[in-house]
């Protein structure tokens, strides 16, 4: 049977501020962009997940992608929520919004599924390694900000940590060639780096309220160096050929982060500044 749970949890950010947290204006913007990002990407993912399924004749694998394309539906659909905020107050951002969609749907109908699922598996192999790092600095990123739309980004790399292995598995079910992902590997990467570049440019064009520091200085400027430097390494390791999805290095966090949902505590409001006390083990 398939670990993931899918899980319905209501973030209200639909008053967000754009600098969510003005202790950290970088890390703000950077989150924003992640934000106008995973709608696109999550609806592709979907998209691959669904398309896939045509072709996975293991129950387990089945099981395991559908489970995965639920979770990636929910991510897309609270972050719509935070993206439509975010319009709400500067209009001339569903334009941005609406150039991360086509560059998808591009990128959708240019390709064959192999393809899709190699970008597929590859990405979320990145994730592990990248969202640890911010897990393991929460405090230090999240803990000023706006409590549900912290929550809602910490909810969401807990659930990237819990399928982690998900799109990996099924392209190996369905394509199974190392060789053919780690060709690819480049064109999905500069596609990513291109959408960020175009998001926070945009950004930097339309939404001019906000201090200089939001777009100039680094993010994880909070982050001790060799964390970042760890990080960057597993991100690197992650594309090898000999790379294990499942047996990570995991952020103590997640199975935290887990505890407290299975509690019942209010997850929607468990870090940041208006942050509900959660009940001690």
């Amino acid at each position: 049977m398939s670990d993931l749970v899918v899980r319905h949890i209501e973030f209200d950010v639909d008053q967000a501020p754009f600098i969510w947290n003005p202790d950290n204006p970088s890390f703000s913007v950077l989150m924003n962009q992640i934000t106008f990002f995973v709608v696109g990407f999550e609806k592709y993912m979907c998209r691959v997940m669904r398309d896939a399924e045509a072709r996975i004749t293991d129950p387990a694998v089945m099981e395991e992608a559908i489970n995965f394309r639920k979770q990636e539906a929910i991510h897309a659909q609270k972050h719509m929520r935070h993206a439509r905020a975010l319009i709400g107050q500067y209009p001339a951002l569903q334009g941005v919004l609406d150039k991360v969609l086509e560059s998808y749907e591009d990128v959708y109908q240019s390709h064959p599924l192999e393809y899709h699922l190699a970008y597929a598996g590859g990405l979320e192999a990145i994730f592990t390694p990248f969202f640890k790092m911010i897990l393991d600095h929460r405090s230090a990123l999240f803990a000023q900000g706006d409590a549900q739309v912290a929550s809602l980004f910490v909810w969401h790399f807990c659930e990237e940590i819990e399928h982690r292995s998900s799109a990996y598995d099924v392209y190996n079910h369905v394509v199974g060639s190392h060789w053919y992902r780690i060709r690819h590997t480049g064109g999905f990467q500069k596609h990513t780096r291109d959408l960020f570049d175009m998001i926070k440019q945009e950004f930097e064009a339309l939404v001019t309220d906000v201090p200089s520091a939001a777009y100039a200085d680094n993010p994880f400027g909070r982050i001790p160096i060799w964390a970042q430097l760890k990080s960057a390494l597993g991100v690197l390791a992650s594309q090898f050929p000999w790379h294990d999805s499942v047996n990570q290095p995991l952020p103590a966090y997640y199975a935290e982060w887990l505890g407290h949902w299975q509690s019942g505590a209010d997850v929607s409001r468990i870090i940041g500044r208006s942050q509900t006390p959660v009940p001690s083990d």
